[in-house]
């Protein structure tokens, strides 16, 4: 049986996340999308927000080599979960775009790390690596989403 190619399994990692952390956000009450555990923490909001920025400005890098503000990165149409979930899907469709458009070598191929981020990475990595951990970052926040979901009262064991 022959393996899938690694841009098939990082857009399926990236699309089955994507689509746990849209249905475990749109538990949130409005109320609630803005409120945190403790002071200090991230809320839902800051969670959505973080995740669509890493996401380009890690996908900016890889396909250009060149990284946009962090601040700057993204643009929310508004301050509620529905304009968070549309800037998050913008940027997923850039990065769906990029991976279409990948070859398994230029996936493979490393690419050298700006200085700042060689610390977690080397000083190279793969564009297919640097994927990977955009997954494993949203699948990250996504924890912490049902574990706030949970201390708001929604059991996850006890939904149907």
């Amino acid at each position: 049986m022959a393996s899938r190619a690694h841009k098939e399994r990082l857009l399926f990692e990236l699309n089955g996340t994507r689509k746990e952390l849209i249905e475990e956000s749109k538990r949130f009450k409005p109320e609630e999308f803005d409120w945190a555990p403790r002071p200090g923490m991230k809320s839902c909001k800051g969670m959505l927000d973080e995740i669509a920025r890493m996401e380009k400005v890690c996908v900016s890098y890889v396909t250009t080599q060149s990284r946009p503000e962090w601040d700057k990165a993204v643009a929310f149409e508004g301050n509620d979960l529905q304009a968070y979930l549309s800037a998050l899907e913008k940027v997923r469709v850039e990065t769906t775009q990029y991976l279409n458009a990948c070859t398994e070598e230029k996936l493979q191929t490393p690419i050298p790390m700006p200085e700042a981020w060689q610390t977690y990475f080397g000083k190279t990595v793969e564009p297919e690596e640097m994927l990977r951990w955009v997954t494993r970052h949203e699948y990250y926040h996504l924890g912490q989403l049902i574990t706030y979901r949970w201390i708001l009262g929604d059991n996850p064991y006890k939904r149907q």
